[in-house]
């Protein structure tokens, strides 16, 4: 897997920590001489050297984490020799307390290394904190108290400064994806607006036909799509298609396959539904290349007196015979498989045959319809929307969709909607 490098705010709190490290370090240099504590005058002059060539020979664009150990370990050790030779009252320990914060501000990506540096320094710092060097150094108490003054206050601004700087980096970094965000949000809603304006249909002037549909993306942009073929104001057939996943990218894959399936329908006039169906699905296969979303769906021809259809993966409709009264869902005489548009899969489409007369109708729907839950996590399903589709039996298409979306509307309650909606009512002969 890529390394990712560390971010802008892990950089820039470890250049800001860095260089006040060199700069103690620097300071402390000429503190020490003046005591005349030769041995950790030395080891400045050593370690100051060792961690800038460090710095540069170190390959630290990917992380930060080995950097930081080897500086960390200097302070630990830098700060252990400080009191041992002035002694504990000078409250150096305070440091490792401060080094042992930094790699949750600076180790991002690697956070699980944070997990031991941070126990050990803080085990150190909490042993310091009953342990007393007396000094090998006599220094004058002043001195001491100066120093611990100066250790215990640069320690504390450090802190402070620490969670300033990541505040304000935190900040800017919100402020920042708020504003992708919003700009997405409005792509997104640019793009709902083109997808509904590609799909939208007139359906009123078809000469023999009741037809009504509704569509609500749960995000935006819809996976579900439809297509009405006709000739004129003549009603040749529908499919109506549910593309994997949600958002955007299956959004961009319905208004790619609407084509083909139009086309396809209409240049193998000919042909059995079940061939125009995988002539769709190998053109779909082709012309999408390595996208993974695959659809499900229902393809319906209408003639005089039958409806042909074939049923890829997609929920049934509900069938209303007006000649028996008998409403119920379409009980399938033969058995399709496999989805739409997966590589390499194998499928079997075979074409159904359904008497479908004046005064019948039909009402596709896709999954969300019946999947559709309420605040009890309860799905609205088939038999609830059997029933409000039983109720409706009599009124015209419009209204027949109005309160099957009342209906769902009035289950869902405050719930949020959990899968894009998309509902057809069909009714052959005009009332």
């Amino acid at each position: 897997m890529e390394k990712k490098e560390p971010s802008k705010m892990a950089q820039t709190i470890g250049f800001l920590a860095t260089s006040a490290s060199l700069l103690y370090h620097i300071a402390i240099f000429f503190v020490f001489l003046i005591l005349r504590v030769y041995p950790m005058f030395f080891y400045n002059i050593i370690s100051i050297s060792i961690f800038s060539i460090l710095l540069f020979l170190i390959p630290h664009r990917k992380s930060l984490v080995v950097l930081f150990t080897i500086a960390t370990t200097e302070v630990v050790v830098h700060q252990i020799l400080a009191e041992y030779f002035i002694g504990s009252e000078a409250n150096f320990h305070f440091f490792i307390f401060v080094v042992g914060l930094l790699p949750y501000l600076v180790f991002d990506y690697h956070f699980k290394a944070s997990i031991p540096m941070t126990t050990i320094t803080t085990m150190i710092f909490v042993a310091l904190e009953n342990f007393s060097f007396p000094g090998v150094y006599e220094i004058p108490i002043t001195t001491i108290r100066i120093l611990k003054y100066i250790n215990v206050s640069i320690a504390i601004i450090m802190i402070v400064m620490a969670i300033l700087l990541f505040t304000m980096l935190v900040s800017r970094s919100e402020k920042k994806i708020t504003s992708q965000n919003n700009m997405l949000e409005g792509e997104i809603k640019r793009a709902s607006v083109i997808q509904s304006a590609f799909f939208k249909q007139n359906v009123k002037g078809l000469k023999g036909w009741d037809v009504s549909y509704f569509i609500k993306p749960m995000a935006g942009v819809s996976g579900d799509f439809f297509d009405f073929c006709r000739t004129g104001n003549q009603l040749d057939g529908l499919g109506i298609f549910d593309v994997s996943g949600h958002g955007i990218s299956s959004g961009l894959i319905t208004m790619l396959v609407k084509n083909i399936i139009h086309q396809e329908f209409y240049n193998n006039q000919n042909m059995e539904l079940w061939e125009i169906l995988n002539k769709i699905n190998d053109r779909i296969v082709e012309e999408k290349g390595d996208v993974e979303n695959y659809l499900t769906g229902i393809l319906t021809r209408f003639t005089p007196t039958q409806a042909e259809m074939v049923i890829a993966g997609h929920p049934t409709p509900i069938i209303y015979k007006k000649n028996t009264g008998k409403c119920d869902y379409l009980k399938k005489t033969t058995e399709s498989s496999g989805a739409i548009g997966i590589a390499g899969f194998p499928t079997f489409y075979i074409s159904q045959y359904v008497d479908f007369e004046d005064g019948d109708r039909l009402f596709y729907f896709s999954d969300g319809v019946t999947d559709a839950s309420n605040e009890k996590k309860e799905a609205f399903g088939r038999e609830r929307l059997l029933q409000a589709f039983r109720e409706s039996i009599y009124l015209d298409a419009d209204s027949q969709i109005n309160y099957i979306r009342s209906s769902i509307s009035e289950f869902r309650g405050n719930a949020v909607q959990n899968d894009d909606i998309t509902m057809i009512c069909i009714v052959r002969g005009n009332k």
